[in-house]
């Protein structure tokens, strides 16, 4: 059977995600928390993830694009030792610039996304140009990195972001960006010259970045939207577009267009009902792990069901039902086993119980393990039983 994609399905996306647009909106807190409300320590998060990307930066871009823009040769020395050294310059220049840093986490996050954005915008300009050279490509990507950082920065000065607010945003900017790409392949302009086709496809990828980042931002204004409950969030668009994926694959539509729509679809729908089934609970990041992790269960435990009835591998329905059943399944059981867990990260057991509840073990320090020494090596007379503690323990 095969299904012709129609313009008019382009209207029913759009009048959807305006629907989700005013459902996000209606609701939000009447305070907006500025970095003068937040601890000097959660300001100083951030250094870490800056310092390593601009040591990523300096040694995938900046240092092979240097010695490229030099016309070094590839194979040389030369090649391999600007490239180190601009890479370990870059570690220098950022530890340097940020010995005050009081950015946070979340402002991090948006500001790396932002150089990755002007990555990709530098990588997408010379295409309108329609150059052919190289160096013109490395030269706009070498450029847009800061330019995008740095927006990004002036951008995010206003206010406090926190971690799980600053990780739907980034997500929302990448979501933007693949409704770009997906928008002109169901508008069908292949019959378009290549260069054109490029271009249009460039140019929606742009429009659909900063689109996807404006709504995200709007939607989730103002929310109390802690980082585990943001990844729920997203991995609920993912898995709306699965859904809606595999649904249109038990119809035996044999044209991609349907499938690329059906994902659209089903991302939007999803997201939302993740947003609403995650309202009245607490998520922190390690429990949302294991709900993530219990859809991939939960979908490898219920494929076992048509192998085990030696269903031919060929006829992939049962293996789509039971992998939607499964999924969703195992997502369900995982959050009602893990409700009230009180996990901040995955694997973090000292975060499990309160100070007061801990069994602890306490070692002597350097100054008893050197006066216990000294004791022994000298063998007193008049102090021979001088105490030293050697273990303490508390529970």
């Amino acid at each position: 059977m095969r299904i012709r994609f129609m313009p008019h399905k382009a209207v029913t996306l759009f009048a959807l995600l305006a629907f989700m647009f005013m459902s996000f909106v209606h609701e939000g807190y009447p305070q907006i928390q500025t970095e003068q409300s937040v601890s000097l320590k959660e300001q100083k998060e951030g250094r870490t993830l800056m310092v390593s990307s601009a040591v990523l930066y300096g040694l995938w871009l900046y240092g092979p694009g240097t010695a490229r823009l030099l016309d070094m040769d590839i194979d040389s020395p030369r090649f391999t030792g600007l490239e180190l050294l601009i890479g370990g310059g870059s570690f220098i220049g950022a530890l340097q610039l940020t010995k005050n840093y009081r950015l946070g986490a979340g402002r991090t996050n948006l500001i790396l996304s932002g150089s990755i954005a002007g990555t990709l915008y530098g990588a997408g300009l010379p295409v309108f140009f329609e150059a052919e050279n190289e160096k013109a490509y490395l030269a706009a990507m070498m450029l847009g990195t800061p330019i995008g950082g740095l927006l990004a920065h002036r951008l995010t000065s206003q206010r406090w972001f926190e971690k799980g607010e600053s990780y739907l945003i980034s997500n929302g900017g990448v979501i933007g960006g693949l409704y770009g790409v997906a928008i002109p392949y169901l508008a069908n302009i292949e019959d378009l010259e290549d260069s054109t086709q490029a271009k249009i496809y460039v140019a929606s990828t742009m429009v659909g970045v900063p689109a996807g980042v404006w709504a995200t931002t709007n939607l989730i204004y103002n929310k109390p939207i802690n980082h585990g409950r943001a990844s729920l969030i997203s991995f609920s668009g993912i898995i709306g577009s699965a859904y809606a994926t595999g649904i249109t694959s038990l119809m035996d539509i044999e044209t991609p267009r349907p499938y690329v729509f059906a994902a659209m679809l089903g991302l939007p729908v999803g997201t939302y009902l993740g947003y609403k089934l995650t309202a009245k609970d607490e998520y922190t990041l390690g429990r949302a792990s294991l709900i993530q992790i219990g859809a991939y269960a939960g979908a490898l435990f219920c494929n076992a069901i048509p192998l085990m009835a030696e269903i031919d591998s060929s006829n992939h329905k049962p293996y789509v039902i039971t992998s939607i059943l499964g999924s969703a399944g195992g997502m369900w059981l995982a959050h009602h086993l893990t409700r009230g867990w009180g996990e901040t990260t995955p694997f973090a057991r000292k975060n499990l119980v309160t100070p007061s509840e801990r069994f602890t073990v306490s070692l002597p320090s350097i100054n008893e393990w050197f006066t216990l020494g000294l004791m022994t090596f000298r063998k007193p007379t008049s102090m021979a039983n001088f105490p030293v503690e050697l273990v303490r323990i508390s529970f």
